[in-house]
């Protein structure tokens, strides 16, 4: 222990720390920066036999929106549900009174079906995975 304090790795209560610290830090951003007014928001594409085809999950908070995941059946690719889903998700949103997206891609995934849909690139962090990178997107509604 040095000055009053240690550092520990949680192993067998890393999932109740983890909440503990999550909680503390929700707490701390709420005085800086207001009520977080967070909802999840998980959409879902359901083929005849409600078989999971597709979906999206994002967080919304204050007056913005992370889309956390993206996923489409290979079968449904190229056919606009990726598109309306990401639309679906922006008018959640805006239905909020929210105004920006973000979110990120890896180089293998689609960065080029989110710059048709209006959303600009602001970091890119090369070599992660070894030979791609991960680029982040931002698009603003209003």
């Amino acid at each position: 222990m040095t000055a009053g304090y240690r550092i520990a790795r949680e192993a067998a209560d890393a999932e109740e720390v983890g909440k503990e610290i999550l909680a503390r830090l929700l707490d701390f951003n709420a005085a800086q920066a207001g009520p977080l007014n967070f909802e999840r928001l998980v959409l879902s594409v359901r083929g005849a036999d409600d078989a999971l085809l597709g979906g999206l999950v994002a967080m919304q908070y204050w007056n913005g929106m992370f889309v956390d995941l993206l996923w489409v059946h290979e079968k449904l690719r190229r056919r606009g549900v990726g598109t309306e889903l990401m639309k679906r998700a922006e008018e959640s949103l805006l239905a909020r009174g929210g105004e920006v997206v973000f979110l990120s891609t890896w180089s293998f995934q689609a960065p080029g079906f989110y710059e048709k849909l209006g959303y600009a690139q602001f970091g890119t962090l090369p070599g992660l995975p070894p030979g791609g990178s991960r680029t982040w997107y931002v698009k603003r509604l209003k």
